[in-house]
């Protein structure tokens, strides 16, 4: 069941071309070639579609996919960005984040860019164990960070330039 409380206040239904563009892309859905055609149908999308088709392909599939194609995407300069790519619960939670974000990643082995984290470390834990990586700790601003993305219960959290991110250096136990 659709929750009609946390549908964007931006949502004012759909045009006729943008119908078409959203049935042409959710054929993508799930898939890295989703982001390539976004980026080639995203002029038929009015500000809502836009931002909440791109949140939609980013939670559906994120992996493996050109991140400097999704950072140029969610980079885009249109108006009701907050309001439209994350759903009202979302933008509610992330307004109530502290102005530092503790956050993890789960490295995959070899990896040196990415745009997302999480707030949850077991999660981040179990995602290192199932790839084969390791996980790190980082602090964020949270003026720098771009969304955070409830609906697959990862806590994620958007943030485009990966070097704003300062790794926590945990201290090994220097008593024994």
């Amino acid at each position: 069941m659709i929750n009609t409380n946390d549908i964007s206040p931006d949502w004012k239904g759909s045009t006729e071309a943008e119908r078409r563009a959203l049935d042409r892309l959710m054929r993508y859905e799930q898939t890295p070639q989703a982001v390539v055609e976004f980026s080639k149908l995203q002029h038929q999308l009015g500000d809502y579609w836009y931002w909440f088709t791109l949140s939609t392909l980013w939670v559906s599939y994120s992996g493996f996919s050109d991140l400097n194609l999704w950072r140029k995407l969610f980079r885009a300069s249109r108006k009701n960005r907050n309001t439209s790519i994350m759903k009202p619960s979302e933008w509610e939670a992330f307004k109530q984040l502290s102005a530092t974000i503790t956050v993890y990643r789960a490295h995959r082995p070899n990896e040196t860019d990415w745009i997302s984290y999480t707030t949850d470390r077991a999660l981040a834990e179990r995602w290192a164990t199932q790839r084969g990586g390791y996980v790190r700790q980082y602090k964020l601003k949270k003026v720098d960070c771009l969304a955070l993305f409830l609906r697959r219960g990862e806590n994620e959290i958007i943030m485009l330039n990966l070097k704003k991110a300062r790794p926590v250096v945990e201290r090994s136990d220097t008593s024994q």
